[in-house]
């Protein structure tokens, strides 16, 4: 397929209904152009999932316990950018009032037969996102950006609060993501010894923007606290 690396596309199937899991994995292994690599019941277990499996594909439930697919969108898209998600929802119209940085790249309603499904995740898996950008962050002390990044990790909370008064929480969660896509060469940096490190991630056009909000958002005190690694967000992410 001319939308993964492999001959295979590598689904993961969020939904916290074990039977709804089930029927769908069935499925798809009667065709041979996909792999089930796992299943996830919750939100939060699916963002782990995303992270030690690296699907391409993403079968999303909507409503479930613990963390909603509607807060599993904007993590992963700068977590896993090149990830497709389809969302596989009872409720029809999620696709058009999800926003921006929360919008899947299709929605299939449940009920109709496995049929439509089957139809968007080949033609998903067909065609990369055409909206990636990259984020170059150029050479950071990682040290320094590492401190920030805990910083990040005890802020969070409040973080989090703040961004649902202002009803700006997709935002947060976009910025959630980046963090997370940081995570991993900021480490990878520091086990090898490294004091400076060229960083650069991937993300989609609008949770970098969402990001950017959200970063721009936070106030002045724990803007502080959060430098030098807020400002070069700031810079390497993308403008309105």
């Amino acid at each position: 397929m001319a939308g993964v690396a492999t001959s295979l596309a590598r689904v993961l199937i969020v939904d916290d209904r074990a039977e709804i899991r089930t029927i769908v994995a069935t499925r798809l292994r009667l065709d041979p152009a996909f792999e089930v690599v796992g299943e996830a019941a919750n939100g939060a277990v699916a963002i782990a999932r995303v992270g030690e499996l690296r699907p391409h594909l993403m079968i999303l439930d909507l409503q479930m316990p613990v963390m909603s697919g509607e807060e599993v969108i904007p993590i992963v898209r700068s977590l896993a950018p090149r990830l497709r998600i389809l969302v596989f929802s009872a409720y029809a119209g999620g696709y058009q009032r999800l926003r921006s940085s929360g919008r899947p790249d299709s929605e299939v309603r449940k009920g109709g037969g496995l049929g439509p499904l089957m139809r968007e995740l080949r033609r998903l898996a067909a065609e990369p996102p055409a909206d990636l950008v990259d984020v170059d962050l150029g050479l950071v002390e990682v040290d320094e950006c590492l401190r920030a990044a805990e910083t990040w990790a005890r802020l969070h909370p409040a973080a989090r609060e703040s961004a649902a008064e202002r009803k700006q929480t997709t935002d947060f969660l976009a910025l959630v993501g980046v963090f997370l896509a940081l995570a991993e060469p900021l480490q990878v940096a520091a086990s090898a010894g490294c004091r400076c490190a060229p960083v650069c991630f991937t993300t989609r056009l609008e949770a970098g923007r969402a990001a950017r909000r959200a970063l721009l958002a936070i106030d002045d005190g724990a803007a502080a606290l959060l430098e030098p690694l807020r400002s070069r967000l700031l810079a390497g992410l993308p403008p309105p």
